[in-house]
């Protein structure tokens, strides 16, 4: 198949030669940010290792914008993994996501690899935590994992990853395609539909056979409003999708608040993985979690604690549930127009069934993120 490649100065030449369908030249924007962690760990698991790290992460984004004589609004993303070292989450060795939108009075519509509608519309405690996200931040990059399976953030299967890795999102931005409605007196529904869970990119697998799923159906409702000083979300979102040969269907559910008034902020809600993408036959599959954060929010300074506690469900009879606690408290500055410095402390507690590799611990982070 033939390759097309478009600079900036490639898209500006398509658009004059389609100039009698286009209104204006789509523009063409970069940004993104880079972001400077210092961390220290003190944990159960960390015999023969270094207290202290230091992790660095940079994304340039590239936004194509343009509008046709009709009104059809167009473009694409592409946000580039810019670091030094493959990306750790395993989003992507080049790009996190690279998709074309359309929209327009009637909608949005989003397709390529990004995130899907159960990620982009939930509620949860991490939407109104500063810092780095707080329960759903990067105290993963620095905590030992236990080898076990967790609910270590509060995310469907979709955006969560693999449970027994932290902070993974290998399946984040999976090949899928998007609509977003129009908000109508509050009210906006979103779905996304992906014929496979782990294709993302170029990778076009169509196997059935596996511990993954296909013929996912993401979907969202929220409602905002605002009232003078004060302000309500609300929203439900779900993840549906066919499990492969020996492996359980994914069905998995969010739902969430968030109230805010005078700057403060109050966010909680549960989530259940019932028992998505298990083998067959298991016991003791059920999974949940549930969350709550304040915050305070006064022009350049903000403050955060969220909570996260979850529960995944061993797979043996009688084994009890892996149990997690994660309580993280975070505050940030804008130093200018850009430049945040930021501090989060987080206490973590890995209970597992059989409390062989139980580990406890804490994580302090301090970091500066540059967004330009």
């Amino acid at each position: 198949m033939k390759k097309i490649l478009l600079g900036t100065t490639g898209l500006v030449g398509a658009a004059l030669l389609a100039a009698s369908a286009s209104a204006e030249t789509p523009k063409v924007t970069v940004g993104g940010f880079i972001d400077f962690q210092a961390g220290f760990t003190s944990d159960d698991l960390d015999a023969a290792q270094r207290s202290q790290g230091f992790r660095n992460d940079s994304e340039v984004s590239i936004r194509v914008d343009g509008k046709s004589d009709s009104g059809l609004g167009y473009g694409a993303v592409i946000d580039l993994e810019a670091d030094v070292s493959a990306d750790v989450d395993g989003e992507g060795l080049n790009a996190s996501r690279t998709y074309i939108y359309l929209d327009g009075g009637w909608g949005r519509f989003e397709l390529g690899s990004n995130q899907g509608a159960a990620a982009t519309m939930a509620i949860d405690a991490d939407n109104i935590a500063v810092a780095t996200g707080g329960i759903n931040g990067a105290w993963t990059y620095f905590a030992n994992p236990t080898g076990l399976p967790f609910l270590s953030t509060p995310e469907l299967p979709g955006e969560h990853g693999s449970p027994f890795a932290l902070g993974g999102e290998t399946t984040d931005n999976n090949n899928k395609i998007t609509y977003y409605s129009p908000r109508f007196s509050g009210f906006q529904v979103g779905v996304s539909y992906a014929p496979d869970f782990t294709d993302k990119g170029q990778v076009v697998t169509r196997t059935d056979v596996g511990a993954s799923a296909g013929d996912v159906i993401d979907l969202g409702l929220n409602y905002q409003h605002t009232w003078d000083a004060l302000s309500l979300g609300v929203a439900a979102t779900g993840t549906w999708g066919d499990g492969d040969t020996g492996t359980e269907d994914i069905s998995a559910w969010n739902l969430g608040a968030q109230l805010g008034y005078m700057g403060f902020s109050v966010a909680a809600s549960y989530g259940d993985w019932n028992d998505s993408l298990r083998a067959n036959g298991g016991t003791n599959d059920d999974s949940d979690y549930w969350t709550l954060g304040v915050a305070y929010n006064g022009g350049p300074f903000g403050v955060s604690a969220t909570y996260i506690t979850s529960d995944y469900g061993s797979g043996i009879a009688g084994g009890g549930d892996n149990d997690f606690d994660n309580l993280v408290l975070g505050a940030d500055y804008k130093l200018a127009p850009g430049l945040t410095p930021y501090a989060e402390l987080s206490f973590y507690d890995f209970d597992t069934a059989g409390a062989a590799l139980d580990n406890e611990g804490t994580v302090f982070l301090v970091g500066t993120q540059l967004a330009f």
